[in-house]
């Protein structure tokens, strides 16, 4: 009687929990960065004011990546068709890929090997609880994640939401080759607009110039 009362309450539990999940919204991080590097002083003042949100629902997502005053990159990602849409905006002009995330994966460069380590340890950042992973690199490279498992979003194809870290990250803090990076969210809603379908169009706006990836490479990007 007692294991069939424990199993219950484990089934009904897990019920819950999927039930409570955000699968639909928009997530908006603040980005701060710093180093003690002074050749890297420029690049730091560059990026202040840096943004990046995150919107999603389905199997859809959009990442919106606000890089100071240098350019803007758009990721939209179907996890379920396999298509991505980047754009980009800035002192270059407007460009844009359309691609798949299976051919983007196989054109990046080696996926970096990280020792990971999850951790009880809690903070609460937006009124979610939020779990401890620490990914550390073969160079020694840190970032700390600060993840909650009551949000549901496609990662596929979205280099902001790393795949080894069992939830969403609500924080992110990264010290790499002299740089100090966190990004923290600032404002979550639950629901996007009635018109949000358009955000994930794979449709290229107007005013922007089809490039491939060969020519994403050759730019040095």
């Amino acid at each position: 009687m007692k294991k069939i009362i424990l199993s219950i309450a484990f089934v009904t539990s897990t019920v819950i929990s999927l039930v409570a999940q955000i699968k639909e919204g928009h997530i908006t991080y603040k980005i701060d960065m710093s180093s003690d590097n002074p050749e890297m002083e420029m690049a730091v003042g560059m990026m202040q004011g840096s943004t990046l949100d995150i919107l999603f629902k389905e199997n859809v997502t959009r990442s919106e990546m606000k890089m100071g005053a240098m350019m803007t990159l758009t990721t939209i990602t179907d996890e379920k068709s396999g298509e991505l849409l980047m754009l980009m905006g800035g002192m270059m002009g407007n460009n844009a890929i359309k691609t798949t995330t299976d051919e983007m994966t196989e054109n990046q460069p080696e996926k970096p090997k990280y020792e990971v380590v999850l951790s009880d340890e809690t903070k609460t950042i937006q009124n979610h609880v939020c779990k401890k992973a620490t990914l550390t690199d073969e160079e020694g490279g840190e970032t700390i994640f600060w993840y909650t498992e009551d949000i549901a979003v496609s990662k596929k194809g979205q280099s902001y939401l790393n795949e080894d870290v069992p939830g969403f990250p609500m924080q992110f803090e990264i010290n790499n080759g002299g740089m100090k990076m966190s990004m923290t969210v600032t404002t979550l809603e639950e629901k996007l607009d009635k018109k949000s379908s358009d955000l994930f169009k794979m449709t290229i706006p107007e005013g922007y110039k089809e490039m491939t990836l060969d020519d994403l490479k050759k730019m040095g990007m």
